[in-house]
């Protein structure tokens, strides 16, 4: 009966190598009785066993006689046998010490003793140095043959199970490399998952700001309003700071429409901010791009004032555009020795154009095209912190 169903997915290369080492018999039948590769070591004068002999001949395995223990460490060492047949009784010795060498030096290959008695002793020795069989002698031409015929397929299912373990071996190799790879790839994708998460929850957080920004600002339609919500929410991301706000009137000229002093002088930050717009604003006006700088003398190469005008302070300029207009510069600066964060650079990006969105919108609603404002700010104190020296300044 035909079986139907999903048919079964083909298995991986070592998959198979493994199912198949693993179903396969443990005696290849074609191989179990095949012609042995036989040493025969004996008296030269043996002519029973010479008989007997004749019976593994006719069975067509492959006899080598020797007649002494050197002549059969030289054969053993030439080429490998799958039997030695052996006679505890040598010229130049004891059979069992040659027993005992095959059994430390030539496991595969298999020992049937032979001797014309077979005292306990004798039998016990022989097996402890690895006889799987010890025939007493004389014995028949069948018995010969058939206790051949077990030794030789018992030499076959131990070649056949070292086959096979040496096959596992190689394959639990294969499996420990696979393992490490599979490790190395499963570590790899861990990372590419952290690296992921770490993207998205950056993303995320990306998100959220930019939502948070522009809920808080959509709902500020008076300008004063407005530059104080983003100037408030601006020094929660960037910390305590000195910042200034320029805005061009009618005729593209830049002033002061608010402030935050961080660390100034009171006396000195109006006309501090008085050069820092009329310098920097028409440097900025044309620049699409963040700008920073951590030296005072490149600060002032920029703008074309003199560097003592923001000496030991780090700055950082952008302007905020819409329709290709810049509605708004912004200025934040503070001593060198409290940089700002390194991904400051990334917020303020999120967060300049819905600033710009916004203040377009003011302007708008009020029916400004080219908007006017105060040429004066007026400080007006806002305390972030008891700690701290903070003022707020607006456009009146």
């Amino acid at each position: 009966m035909e079986a139907h169903g999903k048919p079964s997915e083909p298995l991986e290369p070592l998959d198979e190598e493994i199912a198949q080492a693993l179903v396969e018999p443990p005696i290849p039948p074609a191989t179990a009785l095949s012609p042995a590769s036989v040493l025969v070591v004996h008296h030269r004068d043996d002519a029973a066993l010479q008989s007997l002999l004749a019976t593994l001949r006719k069975r067509r395995h492959h006899l080598q006689c020797v007649v002494s223990l050197n002549d059969a460490l030289a054969a053993i060492a030439r080429e490998p046998f799958d039997l030695v047949l052996l006679n505890t009784d040598l010229s130049d010795g004891d059979g069992l010490q040659l027993a005992q060498f095959i059994q430390s030096r030539c496991p595969a290959t298999k020992t049937v003793m032979l001797s014309q008695r077979d005292s306990a002793a004798t039998v016990v020795e022989a097996m402890r140095f690895g006889a799987i069989d010890f025939i007493r002698l004389p014995v028949s031409s069948e018995e010969f043959a058939a206790r051949l015929d077990a030794a030789v397929l018992r030499c076959r299912a131990d070649q056949v199970r070292e086959q096979k373990m040496s096959r596992l071996k190689e394959i639990c190799r294969k499996l420990n490399i696979a393992r490490h790879q599979i490790g190395e790839q499963v570590d790899s994708l861990c990372q590419d998952l952290v690296n992921a998460y770490q993207e998205f929850a950056e993303q995320m957080n990306d998100v959220q700001m930019s939502a948070e920004f522009r809920t808080l600002i959509r709902q500020e339609l008076d300008v004063e309003d407005l530059l104080r919500t983003a100037l408030q929410y601006m020094l929660t991301k960037t910390g305590p700071t000195n910042a200034a706000v320029f805005l061009p009137d009618a005729n593209e000229h830049f002033t002061l429409g608010a402030y935050v002093n961080y660390d100034c002088p009171r006396e000195s930050i109006s006309v501090l901010l008085d050069h820092l717009g009329g310098a920097i604003c028409p440097q900025m006006a044309e620049e699409s791009e963040i700008v920073s700088f951590d030296d005072a003398a490149d600060f002032a190469e920029f703008i074309g004032a003199e560097a003592s005008l923001l000496a030991e302070s780090q700055v950082i300029a952008f302007t905020c555009e819409h329709d290709e207009r810049c509605l708004a510069v912004f200025v934040l600066f503070r001593d060198k020795s409290e940089p700002f964060a390194d991904d400051l650079g990334a917020v303020i990006e999120i967060l300049r154009p819905i600033f710009a969105e916004q203040i377009a919108k003011v302007v708008r609603i009020h029916h400004r095209g080219e908007p006017e404002w105060p040429s004066e700010a007026i400080d007006d104190d806002f305390d972030f912190n008891d700690e701290s020296d903070y003022g707020f300044g607006l456009a009146a």
